[in-house]
């Protein structure tokens, strides 16, 4: 069902002076209930700024942004509400927390929602543990955690609304291997028990073929190409050459291919294996 839509979507930067910069040039996107749906592109390209437009932090300059059927600036007195709906969390979100506790840090999403005392305390509580943190965090000052910890709770401050679109910049920027792990099973548990549909930015292709239901590939302003992750990584040579990677176990079969060997290429690490194993056994029996 569809869920969030994009019409011609455009956008420049710095409208009318020496240093106007088309970002977004009528883009049109679908975004599905319960997808998740991930937004690649290089540096420069628009991916930030179209994820900006989703929940109105930009207003559109051209084109619409359409949530449930109702163009979301139509009326300036509900983006409040579509805000809650859609939301959105930045790079490095940790900076901005500004409570003096784990529990007021979580908490100040759903009080500006109007939500009363038993309401708020149960989605603190549940967003916590969402995030895989213990409620013995809620009294602690959130300036005393690690930088792990705070990522968490600066999220779950954001889960803590309930939105029906879960928007994430980078929201592994920073983090050391297994903690990037840890917080993409921490949102994919989110998203299995929530059915929320969900919106990532990231730069790991490895996270990207691991999540994904679909991806957009963006590229200077425009959508370059969008699918599965299987019908993107096909494509792996181009996306390289537009200033993009792939999943490691790619470039590895990419390579094979070019030794001579003619391998189906794949974008998983346990898709690698059984077409290794495969091919291993065909030549055994053509021996």
């Amino acid at each position: 069902m569809e869920k969030l839509k994009v019409e011609n979507l455009s956008y420049i930067y710095s409208k009318g002076t020496p240093f106007e910069y088309l970002a977004l040039d009528k883009i049109n996107l679908t975004i599905f209930q319960g997808e998740t749906l991930a937004v690649i592109g290089h540096t420069g390209s628009g991916k930030s700024t179209l994820i900006g437009h989703l929940n109105g932090l930009f207003k559109a300059q051209e084109g619409t942004v359409i949530f449930e059927g109702k163009d979301i600036w139509a009326d300036k007195n509900d983006l409040k509400n579509i805000r809650f709906k859609i939301g959105l969390c930045f790079q490095y979100p940790e900076y901005q927390l500004f409570e003096e506790t784990v529990y007021k840090d979580i908490a100040f999403g759903p009080k500006n929602m109007g939500l009363d005392e038993k309401e708020i305390d149960r989605r603190v509580r549940q967003s916590l543990e969402y995030m895989g943190l213990e409620e013995r965090y809620l009294t602690r000052s959130p300036f005393e955690m690690s930088g792990g910890q705070k990522r968490k709770v600066a999220l779950a401050g954001i889960l803590a609304m309930e939105p029906d679109i879960l928007v994430l910049d980078e929201p592994t920027a920073g983090l050391d291997p297994a903690a990037r792990r840890n917080l993409f099973e921490l949102i994919q548990n989110y998203k299995e028990k929530s059915g929320t549909t969900i919106v990532f930015v990231s730069h790991s292709m490895e996270d990207v073929a691991k999540l994904a239901d679909r991806i957009v590939v963006m590229n200077h302003g425009k959508i370059e190409m969008q699918g599965t992750p299987e019908k993107i990584f096909e494509h792996a040579e181009h996306l390289m050459e537009i200033g993009l990677s792939v999943p490691s176990v790619t470039k590895i079969f990419l390579k094979l291919n070019q030794s001579g060997y003619h391998l189906k290429p794949v974008y998983r690490v346990d898709d690698a294996v059984r077409v290794i194993q495969n091919a291993l056994g065909g030549a055994a029996s053509h021996e």
